[in-house]
C-alpha cells in the first residue's frame, strides 16, 4: 500500500528485492515524527481540518519504544533497499508514524586491497543506500517534543579505515586520505609506506601543527603530515589522482584549465606527482610552440591572415587565433567576423560575456601581443565606447600570469596592461 504524506508530498514505499548487488546495511539512522496533517490512504483523499487535527493529536499516544519501531521497520523492509532521505510510514496501535532515513552504514568488506578497491571505497564516500539484512540495526531518534521514544540512541561516528593518512594543508584544513590515493605522490612515500622497511618510525606531527579538526596525536596511530598546499589546490590534486586511478568513473573526469596550469604544476612538484607534472608540461609545450615570444605581432599581419582563411582577433592588445574554434562559439559563427574583425574587440567581449567562464579559453587561443605602435592605429570600436575599468582589471588579473612581456620599452599611455 502506498501512502502519501500530505505535509512533505513524498510517496513512501518499500522497494522489493531485485537482482542488483547492493551492499548490506549494518546501521540505519531513522528520524521519526507524527504526521502533522494526516495521510491519504489508498488514493482516497480525506481532508482533515485544523481543529479536528488538534483534537486528534491531543488524544494520540505519544510514547513508543525504539524496539517496536525497529521491529516494524524490519518487517516492512527486510531484504529490501533503503536510501538516505527515503520515508517509510509504519502504524502502531492504529497510529501512523513517519520514519525518515537520514544515514546508512554498510558492512565493511572482509578483505580490501588497492587492486580491488572501488572508487567509492578509495574516496571514502558515505553510502546512500543498501540492503536490509538480518543483522541490520535501526537507530531511532525522535525529531519533535510531542513524541517520546524509549530506548532511542545516537548513531555512532563512522570509523576511518586503518589505511588512512591524515593530511593538514597550509590553511589548516584536514583531509583523511587512503594510502592508495597518495601512492603516486613520490614525496609522500614515507607516509604511504609507514611501518614498512626504513619507514618504520615516522616523526609525529605536533598537535599545534595539525588542523583543529584532525585527530590529536594521543588518539591517532595513523601517519599525519602537513603539505605546502592550500585545501582548494589539494582537492583538485585528489580529483586528478582519482581520475588517474579510476579512468572509467565519470564522476572523476579531470580537465586541466589553462588558468591553473602553473598552480597545478607547482603542486605536482611539491608532491612529486609525476603524471600531473607531465600533463602540465604537455599543456605548456603546446602554449610555447604557438606563442610568439621574441617579437610583437604587427597589425598588418593580423589583417593579412584574416584575408586568408584564418580568424585572428585583438583583445586588450592580445592576439587570439580562434580559427578552429569559431564553429564551437556559443554565440554562433557569424557574430565575431561581422563585429570583431581587425579592431580591438574588448568592449564587445565585455558586452557578450557576463561571467569569467569565458576567460578560461583565452590562453588556448593566445598567440602573442600586438605591437604597441599599432594599438593606437586601431579604429575605436563602438564609436568611442570602451570596456569598463572594472572589466579590464578583471581580465588583466586573469591573463597576466601567462601573457608575454617583451623587453622592449613601451609607453604606459600606449598599453597600460604592461
Amino acid at each position: 500500500m502506498n501512502l502519501v504524506d500530505t505535509r512533505t508530498k513524498v510517496t513512501c514505499c518499500s522497494r522489493q528485492p531485485d537482482k542488483t548487488n547492493y551492499d548490506s546495511l549494518s546501521i540505519v539512522g531513522v528520524e521519526v515524527y507524527l504526521p502533522k496533517i494526516g495521510f491519504v490512504h489508498d488514493k482516497q483523499y480525506e481532508l482533515i481540518n485544523q481543529s479536528n487535527q488538534k483534537e486528534q493529536n491531543a488524544s494520540i499516544r505519544k510514547k513508543f519504544t525504539a524496539k517496536e519501531i525497529s521491529r516494524q521497520l524490519m518487517n516492512r523492509t527486510f531484504y529490501g533497499i533503503l536510501s538516505v532521505n527515503e520515508l517509510q510510514v509504519i502504524s502502531i496501535d492504529g497510529i501512523d508514524i513517519v520514519c525518515r532515513i537520514f544515514v546508512v552504514r554498510t558492512h565493511e568488506p572482509e578483505e580490501e586491497n588497492s587492486s580491488s578497491m572501488s572508487s567509492a571505497d578509495a574516496s571514502m564516500e558515505d553510502p546512500i543506500r543498501g540492503r536490509v539484512v538480518i543483522d541490520t540495526e535501526f537507530y531511532i531518534t525522535p525529531t519533535s517534543d510531542d513524541l517520546e521514544i524509549t530506548g532511542s540512541k545516537v548513531v555512532p561516528e563512522g570509523k576511518l579505515p586503518d589505511d588512512v593518512i591524515h593530511i593538514t594543508t597550509i590553511d589548516m584544513e584536514w583531509f583523511p586520505i587512503r594510502r592508495v590515493l597518495l601512492a603516486p605522490c613520490i614525496k609522500l612515500t614515507k607516509y604511504v609506506q609507514a611501518g614498512r622497511g626504513k619507514y618504520t618510525h615516522i616523526p609525529t606531527l605536533l598537535d599545534k601543527e595539525r588542523s583543529p579538526d584532525a585527530p590529536s596525536s594521543d588518539d591517532d596511530n595513523c601517519p599525519h603530515c602537513k603539505i605546502p598546499l592550500d585545501c582548494c589546490t589539494f582537492d583538485r590534486v585528489l580529483l586528478f589522482i582519482m581520475s588517474l586511478l579510476y579512468p572509467d568513473d565519470k564522476k572523476y573526469t579531470f580537465r586541466l584549465d589553462n588558468s591553473e596550469i602553473n598552480t597545478m604544476a607547482d603542486a605536482a612538484e611539491k608532491l612529486g606527482l609525476l603524471p600531473l607534472a607531465d600533463l602540465c608540461e604537455a599543456k605548456n609545450s603546446s602554449f610555447d610552440s604557438r606563442v610568439r615570444k621574441d617579437a610583437y605581432i604587427r597589425f598588418a599581419e593580423v589583417e593579412n591572415r584574416n584575408k586568408n582563411a584564418e580568424l585572428l582577433i585583438i583583445l586588450d592588445g592580445m592576439v587570439l587565433d580562434i580559427t578552429r574554434w569559431l564553429d564551437e562559439h556559443p554565440g554562433g559563427p557569424s557574430i565575431i567576423p561581422s563585429q570583431a574583425l581587425n579592431i580591438d574587440c574588448t568592449v564587445f567581449f565585455e558586452m557578450y560575456h557576463v561571467s569569467k567562464q569565458s576567460f578560461l579559453y583565452l590562453k588556448s587561443f593566445y598567440i602573442g601581443e600586438l605591437a604597441p605602435e599599432d594599438i593606437l592605429k586601431l579604429k575605436s570600436s563602438g564609436e568611442g565606447v570602451t570596456a569598463s575599468t572594472g572589466f579590464l582589471q578583471s581580465l588583466r588579473s586573469f591573463t597576466t600570469e601567462w601573457r608575454i612581456k617583451l623587453d622592449q620599452k613601451v609607453n604606459n599611455n600606449v598599453h597600460k596592461s604592461f
